[in-house]
């Protein structure tokens, strides 16, 4: 099939020519097809194991918490209630986290099959995530495009806590909005469920809504590399 390009106007002043819209056909010719359709978020259901989950709880159980911050830079970083409710910790890289590590990048490989970046590594420590009490909650927010946190290119979340645990506190993706309820629906029954590695591009904005009770834990970690183009 031709490939479409932008036509001009020629009857018109070259302050008033303005360019047409870009066609399926044009945009094909910047996205290969090995690369399409672009995916926002990627579901890998029981990736962990309810005993691996538990393993993790358990290590996650030594270690102090702190209110989750938010900020573009590691030098910006502050607390704001109104933003993020959330407590976290962070899991190092080492004996005891290595078979975690190694889960995580297998997946991350496989997901990066279908986005193509160009990836290093862990940036960062695994971060671990407690949302507890009514309200708790992360709003409107991407993980990384500028500043010190440039390097981020692929978020990963994993889900620790049983659906039955909470209620509320849905990890959702303003890419997804649009799906039909039924498709929306099932996504989200996926993503709740125990074990469930959900990965996307860091750019991508995503919320926890508000929890409305209970208490949700997760694992999140970022795949990074040299900053977007």
């Amino acid at each position: 099939m031709p490939i479409s390009s932008p036509t001009y106007s020629t009857d018109a002043s070259p302050a008033d020519r303005t360019m047409t819209r870009f066609t399926v056909d044009t945009i094909r010719a910047f996205v290969p097809a090995a690369r399409r359709p672009y995916e926002c978020a990627l579901v890998y259901p029981a990736v962990f194991s309810e005993r691996q989950c538990d393993r993790i709880l358990d290590h996650a159980a030594g270690l102090v918490t702190d209110d989750g911050h938010v900020g573009d830079g590691l030098a910006e970083v502050h607390h704001d209630a109104g933003i993020r409710r959330s407590r976290v910790a962070w899991i190092p890289a080492d004996d005891a986290s290595g078979w975690i590590h190694d889960k995580l990048a297998a997946i991350a490989g496989r997901a990066n099959r279908s986005y193509g970046f160009d990836l290093i590594g862990f940036t960062e420590e695994l971060q671990f995530t407690e949302y507890r009490g009514a309200g708790s909650s992360y709003t409107w927010h991407q993980d990384g495009l500028d500043g010190d946190l440039a390097v981020r290119k692929l978020s990963m979340v994993v889900q620790l806590s049983d659906p039955d645990d909470y209620d509320g506190g849905e990890l959702e993706f303003f890419g997804l909005d649009g799906d039909e309820p039924d498709i929306a629906s099932d996504r989200r029954t996926l993503m709740r469920r125990r074990g469930t590695v959900v990965v996307f591009p860091a750019f991508e904005h995503h919320r926890v809504t508000p929890l409305l009770s209970g208490i949700r834990r997760s694992l999140v970690c970022w795949i990074g590399g040299p900053p977007f183009r």
